[in-house]
């Protein structure tokens, strides 16, 4: 209880580390404190080292998908659930879905659906 309480009223800090929390619990009550900047979900999306459980909430969050750079840090996480990466695949830019085709860390579908973007010219110009 300490946790969640200091997840949803801690500083910047210490949602840091309680994001990587083992417990569910925690690491969700931390995406859920009033005080979460978007520069802090980008930064957590970025994190290759949290749970997928915490991937899929920012996934499925339409504030922080409306973010393009929340969006891009999950689209290139290898932790991100393969679901929510393809549908982010078509809202990527061009120079995002050429690199995130290439890119090994990802994915083999997620890479599949870029590299046919790609052939079909299916993505976004600016």
């Amino acid at each position: 209880m300490e946790r969640v309480r200091a997840a949803m009223r801690g500083n910047r800090e210490e949602r840091g580390l309680l994001i990587r929390d083992s417990n569910k619990l925690v690491s969700i009550a931390v995406l859920a404190s009033p005080r979460l900047t978007e520069l802090e979900v980008e930064t957590f999306a970025r994190m290759a080292s949290i749970s997928e459980d915490v991937l899929r909430v920012i996934g499925t969050t339409r504030a922080w998908m409306k973010n393009y750079a929340v969006l891009r840090a999950l689209a290139y996480n290898p932790k991100t659930p393969i679901a929510i990466s393809m549908g982010m695949v078509n809202r990527l830019l061009e120079k995002d879905v050429k690199a995130l085709a290439s890119d090994r860390n990802i994915a083999e579908p997620v890479k599949l659906l870029a590299r046919k973007m790609m052939q079909a010219g299916q993505f976004r110009k600016h």
